[in-house]
């Protein structure tokens, strides 16, 4: 892996859902983010910092026959139905935030949804017009349920397995990997703001895997 990590800028910071995941879980705060200042989480845009190696990657001869981008983002539990838009890697290294509070960002470098690997959506905690789009995000719980449907019309879904907080700087590498089941990782910001380093101390990621599929029902028995 090369020295240069992707790392999480502010969303305000813009969650990330990402898609097999092997970080270090981190017990999680039961608090809501406090807000910092509209104007300045707004404009301290940024995912997390990219593996070079992810970041640089062309890409594979089959990837035509990756599934269809993801299209819409659906959380129940929270009332969440968001536009999802392709990112990719900033001027400075890290994932791309969506453009709009309402939005969330998939990043289109790495893994699809569905597709090997995990897959990373992340979307803003605030805005300058107040809560957006993650603003509930620590509100997902072990066993909650996300929705991807695809451009194409197929439905994913997808459970929590794991809801961790990490430091704002910490080495997200393992988020990016494209290879292994089938994942899907959210993320936003978390925390306390910092008005020196303009951005949240946390970062929340929520993990969630594929179900297996529902076992057959067996024809019934003659008689």
């Amino acid at each position: 892996m090369a020295n240069r990590r992707l790392r999480i800028g502010g969303l305000g910071l813009a969650g990330v859902v990402t898609l097999g995941l092997a970080l270090t879980v981190f017990a999680i705060r039961e608090l809501s983010p406090t807000p910092g200042p509209a104007k300045a989480a707004a404009a301290a845009v940024g995912g997390p910092a990219v593996p070079k190696a992810v970041s640089s990657a062309t890409p594979e001869p089959n990837s035509s026959a990756r599934a269809a981008p993801p299209a819409r983002l659906s959380i129940p539990v929270l009332g969440v139905d968001a536009d999802v838009e392709a990112v990719g890697v900033d001027g400075q290294g890290r994932m791309g935030t969506p453009s709009r509070p309402e939005h969330v960002g998939w990043y289109r470098p790495g893994a699809a949804p569905g597709q090997p690997g995990n897959a990373v959506i992340d979307g803003h905690l605030d805005w300058t017009s107040g809560p957006a789009v993650f603003w509930q995000l620590h509100r997902m719980r072990v066993g909650d349920e996300a929705v991807i449907t695809g451009s194409d019309g197929t439905r994913l879904r997808f459970v929590v397995d794991s809801v961790s907080t990490i430091a704002f700087d910490a080495n997200v590498d393992s988020l990016f990997v494209t290879s292994g089941p089938a994942s899907l990782t959210l993320l936003t910001c978390n925390g306390t703001w910092d008005r020196q380093r303009a951005t949240y101390l946390q970062r929340l990621i929520v993990h969630l895997s594929m179900p297996p599929p529902p076992p057959s029902q067996k024809p019934a028995e003659a008689g």
